[in-house]
């Protein structure tokens, strides 16, 4: 059986971090597939097939983008076994209960988080309640496009709709306190 590890590591090119398998002490990435960078974490962890069989994003083109050279491994989970095939000629095997406790202690580290990254966790956790009542469904939100500034996009009728919240760029929960704010706010206008 092999051993799975998650490694965090930042990407400055990419404006992101990422999430990067590591077997046995060897970076599968970097092993098999070059320069390729990892999966920003949060996106990462909403992957449906952790823990179960389907396809799972592990690596993307050094260039970022997750629509340009996406690495998939097949994931296959029987007789307390999951088996990872990589490619046509690597298969790697995991005993099931380390598996799932690697997955599980990773998805909790917040510990590559930077201020503003953490100030992404918390924003993204709220209840939108009332602007989905209103038809803007909640997509993303990020600290990085301009300093000091959430960025917010919500999708309403097919469209997306990006909007600016200030905050104090060093507390995170800060932001988490300026967007309800914002939200309550927006929502009562009824745009």
């Amino acid at each position: 059986m092999h051993f799975l590890a998650l490694q965090f590591e930042a990407s400055p090119y990419s404006n992101d971090h990422q999430v990067r398998p590591v077997i046995d002490g060897i970076d599968l990435l970097r092993d098999c597939a070059g320069d390729s960078l990892g999966i920003d974490p949060p996106q990462f962890f909403r992957q449906s097939a952790l823990g179960r069989k389907g396809k799972l994003l592990i690596g993307r083109c050094s260039c970022g983008d997750v629509g340009c050279g996406a690495i998939r491994v097949d994931i296959a989970v029987a007789d307390r076994r999951v088996t990872w095939q990589f490619e046509a000629e690597s298969t790697y095997h995991f005993e099931l209960q380390q598996y799932l406790e690697c997955f599980e202690r990773a998805s909790l580290n917040t510990a590559w988080e930077s201020v503003g990254r953490t100030a992404e966790r918390l924003v993204s956790s709220i209840d939108f309640g009332r602007l989905s009542d209103q038809g803007y469904r909640f997509e993303w939100a990020s600290t990085r496009i301009t300093r000091a500034c959430v960025t917010l996009c919500f999708v309403k009728d097919g469209r997306q709709r990006l909007f600016g919240v200030d905050w104090d760029d060093r507390r995170a929960e800060d932001a988490e306190q300026q967007v309800r704010s914002w939200a309550a706010h927006y929502a009562e206008r009824d745009v």
